[in-house]
């Protein structure tokens, strides 16, 4: 998987209905292929059970011994820090992303991983690209607080 994000001081335009640019990188969308919808639906109850939240990266290391794994150290609004690991140092390198506004889910149970207990999940956007696959951490404007809710 590759990243195919903005920075900051990027734009992504639509060149033509078949082509755009993303990080320099001319895209030829008819090689985007996205996985289709779900055909079932999730009830409201159940979606409303989703604790979405908006998190600050406020350290984000290489976990050792791991050839996927980045921990990021987040302030998610509360009190105390919240430590989510992620498998996409492929796609990111863990000092690019300190600083950073992204999103989480925080309400999944606790998973240890390489023994260090992640306690969320990072959202990202993934598709295939020519036949790689492309994941692209969802981040967003520095101005939304830490621990807002996304409904």
């Amino acid at each position: 998987m590759k990243p195919i994000g903005l920075d900051k001081a990027e734009h992504a335009h639509v060149e033509s209905s078949n082509n755009a640019t993303v990080n320099s990188e001319k895209l030829d969308l008819s090689k985007v292929k996205v996985e289709p919808l779900f055909e079932k639906f999730v009830d409201f109850d159940t979606f409303t059970k989703s604790d979405f939240r908006i998190v600050k990266v406020k350290n984000c290391e290489e976990v050792p011994k791991s050839k996927k794994l980045l921990k990021f150290i987040l302030d998610d609004g509360s009190d105390k820090e919240r430590v989510i690991l992620s498998g996409i140092k492929d796609n990111y390198s863990a000092e690019e992303l300190v600083g950073k506004t992204l999103l989480a889910i925080t309400n999944l149970p606790p998973r240890k991983m390489m023994g260090i207990e992640s306690c969320g999940m990072l959202l990202s956007a993934i598709c295939e690209y020519d036949g790689e696959e492309k994941l692209n951490l969802i981040m967003l404007d520095s101005n939304i607080p830490a621990g807002a809710k996304l409904y």
